[in-house]
């Protein structure tokens, strides 16, 4: 099977980041913003570990990047945690693209993360593709409450 990379089209990236901004599906307040995915353990929000996004090219929005996680939208309200390997690239993505076999987004994969909304700069080096180490059911409907982190 071909190795295919998805990219999120640059009109919709440009609108990710204001929807991340708008209704961002982590933590609200920059003072408490998650660094890395054990900030994530004790959260309502994170759900099961699942195997697979399938229908990759349904992933239409992102938010809550941080050095090792990232939440990903595929399809209609349905929100996962992905957690790579340590990618530092990642914290400040604006626009995203998929290193992945077949339709499906699994461990392994690659996700890229461009400081450009509009994908690929030629300008400067070549992002790094941070390879998935899990990914999980995310739950954005659920509440915090006060205190807990």
């Amino acid at each position: 099977m071909a190795l295919r990379t998805t990219a999120l089209s640059s009109a919709l990236a440009a609108g990710f980041v204001l929807a991340a901004c708008a209704s961002d599906p982590g933590m609200d307040d920059a003072d408490t913003r998650p660094r890395d995915f054990e900030d994530y353990q004790e959260d309502p929000r994170l759900g099961q570990r699942v195997d697979r996004i399938c229908f990759g090219s349904q992933i239409d929005n992102f938010g809550e990047t941080t050095n090792e996680t990232v939440l990903l939208e595929a399809g209609a309200d349905d929100w996962y945690l992905v957690h790579t390997f340590s990618c530092p690239d990642l914290d400040h993505a604006q626009s995203l693209s998929f290193d992945r076999f077949g339709s499906c987004l699994r461990q392994g994969d690659g996700i890229i993360p461009y400081d450009s909304a509009f994908g690929t700069d030629t300008a400067g080096p070549a992002p790094r593709s941070c390879q998935i180490r899990a990914i999980y059911e995310w739950d954005p409907t659920v509440t915090l409450e006060d205190g807990a982190y």
